[in-house]
């Protein structure tokens, strides 16, 4: 950000609304728009293509997690080979568009669509003196009109190939003629088909195993070679789900197909740098992206270029569809710290829109990190800020300073961060954090924020990471008693359990509530703390169940975690206390499958 938060904003007049622009998440294909610098790697890879041909069949996996640039580094490399049309043919599959279908006869069929079209003529004519494949005069039509375009060509030959078992006994042998008559073209290892297969990692799990097998049993043939664009891992645990193996097996079979892999590096702090800076220009947002922004981006986006995208685009979208971040004394650049906040520090922007947290949270860490810079050097007998500045604050959690030197300076410190939450005195270490709040620690400004979040939370969502579906309904069969003096609030969570399959009942009544869990045990019980001005009530409940005689597991859900909090809840042997909905589905999640539940005597 380089301006200060109350100024004017940078990128358009009085009363328009800046011309932002939203990345999409295409893969890049060309040099002038590869900010990583991965078209070196691509050009060496391309070039091992050009001088291994003759020794496929070969299979490479390109390796990185979610968001790390494998959809972009295939497309370079084809670039790089698209130049040598007669040594090489490319052919693009992604797995993940054809899921809906079938994807073993698309893979195929991309495949044959680059032969020749008078190769596949003749693979038919060979299948027409095997007179017990026909069906009909389709085939003959097919070889006779000319007319017909390749796909029908390709249509027909697959379902010739496909009409009953000897004939799919027959396949490998059959496309193994066709391709190695195309590639030797007279001479051996003349050509190569080049598949690329992208987004395999996003299919379901049967879908993983079937193009798996298509590479390893259908097209494991000389002048074949194909790039998988996946992350092993999500793979071997896919080929592991469907074939129920385990995830070694899953390894061990993704190591009989796969001959090398490339593991995608994550960018280097320079090339990350230059990456945000340049999505900001295409953007339009390079105005308020400053140094500090830049390196909040690096620390914390994991080295991801499309979550550094999508956090771009949130800022673009909140900021066009809700003009109050339009106008003072908000405005664009308090709106990218909160955007920043949601996406890269969800604990701390969930205090931000947390009503139970009564106080100002950017102040609340701004004025603790100054407070903790000052006790490395304790006060003279004439610090006044000591007084004026510390002392209230200390206050503020019922912590007396009663020594400004030594032992008691350190304790009142230690008492002070156990009633805050629980990862302030990681945010007050990180110097990067404390300067993206001080773009919003003018009191006017952090109030209007705060103000506004309570009001109306950002519409945008952050959104981790992408993985494989997991099974539905990990849930089902389970019981879960949730206890809240807001039952509205947990709407989201509840429809988050019962879409797991898991059996979901709420109480706004705590007593109401211990008399069903003590009668019926549930699998887990889910509790707020905050009741109504009982600031303790949720571990008062939860200390007379287990007097009573429920031994099961708990959940403490809550708007603020301290260390005092997290200490009361393992006192009282809680499973866990957090302050997401998806914490709670995935704690619930690592539950043994027959929890043992003391009934009531």
């Amino acid at each position: 950000m380089n301006q200060r938060a109350g100024s004017p904003e940078p990128a358009a007049a009085v009363g328009e609304v800046p011309e932002f622009v939203l990345l999409n998440d295409q893969p890049v294909d060309g040099p002038e728009a590869d900010l990583l610098g991965a078209a070196e790697v691509a050009n060496d890879l391309a070039n091992l293509v050009l001088s291994s041909r003759r020794s496929s069949p070969l299979v490479v996996a390109v390796d990185a997690g979610w968001g790390m640039g494998k959809s972009t580094l295939l497309r370079l490399i084809e670039s790089r080979l698209s130049p040598h049309r007669d040594e090489i043919r490319i052919v693009r599959f992604n797995a993940w568009t054809a899921s809906g279908t079938d994807a073993l006869e698309g893979l195929i069929k991309s495949v044959l669509m680059e032969l020749d079209r008078n190769l596949l003529r003749r693979q038919l004519r060979r299948l027409a003196r095997r007179r017990h494949l026909l069906r009909g005069a389709r085939i003959g039509l097919a070889l006779t009109a000319r007319f017909f375009g390749l796909a029908r060509v390709v249509d027909e030959l697959w379902q010739q190939l496909a009409a009953d078992a000897k004939s799919r006994n027959d396949f490998r042998e059959d496309i193994r003629r066709m391709l190695g008559e195309w590639a030797d073209r007279g001479r051996p290892g003349a050509r190569a088909l080049v598949v690329f297969i992208d987004d395999l990692d996003r299919c379901s799990d049967p879908v993983i195993l079937q193009i798996c097998e298509a590479v390893k049993l259908y097209l494991d043939i000389p002048g074949v070679i194909f790039f998988l664009a996946c992350d092993q891992s999500v793979i071997a645990r896919g080929v592991a789900g469907s074939a129920r193996g385990g995830i070694g097996e899953g390894r061990s079979y993704l190591e009989k197909i796969v001959q090398v892999a490339y593991r995608v590096p994550p960018p280097t702090r320079d090339a990350l740098e230059r990456l945000i800076r340049g999505y900001a220009e295409r953007s339009g947002t390079s105005a308020l992206i400053d140094q500090t922004v830049v390196n909040v981006l690096a620390e914390r986006a994991g080295r991801n270029p499309r979550r550094i995208k999508r956090i771009i685009n949130s800022f673009i979208v909140e900021h066009q569809v809700n003009p109050a971040w339009r106008e003072p004394p908000l405005g664009s650049l308090p709106l990218v710290t909160v955007i920043l906040l949601q996406h890269l520090y969800p604990s701390f922007y969930e205090l931000l829109v947390s009503e139970e947290y009564e106080t100002d949270p950017i102040d609340d860490l701004l004025r603790y990190s100054r407070l903790r810079e000052q006790a490395a050097e304790p006060p003279g007998e004439h610090d006044a800020w000591w007084d004026d500045e510390a002392a209230p604050l200390l206050r503020t959690k019922q912590v007396r300073l009663q020594d400004k030197t030594g032992p008691g300076l350190l304790a009142a410190l230690e008492q002070f961060e156990s009633r805050l939450p629980e990862d302030f005195p990681v945010l007050a270490r990180s110097s990067s954090f404390v300067r993206l709040l001080d773009n919003v620690a003018d009191s006017t400004t952090r109030q209007a924020v705060r103000s506004q979040l309570l009001s109306r939370p950002l519409g945008t969502a952050a959104i981790e990471e992408e993985s494989v579906p997991v099974p539905v309904q990990w849930l089902a069969g389970r019981r879960v008693v949730c206890v809240d003096d807001n039952p509205d609030s947990l709407r989201g969570l509840r429809i988050l359990l019962q879409e797991d399959g898991a059996d979901v009942r709420v109480y706004d009544d705590p007593a109401l509530a211990e008399r069903e869990i003590l009668a019926q045990p549930p699998d887990v019980v889910v509790t707020d703390i905050t009741q109504g001005a009982d600031r303790e009530a949720g571990f008062a409940n939860v200390e007379r169940l287990r007097s009573n005689g429920y031994h099961g597991p708990v959940i403490f859900f809550t708007g603020v975690v301290t260390p005092e909090r997290r200490a009361r809840a393992v006192s009282l042997d809680a499973l866990d206390i957090v302050t997401s909905e998806g914490e709670v589905l995935q704690a619930i999640r690592q539950l043994p499958r027959s929890p043992k539940i003391a009934p009531r005597p």
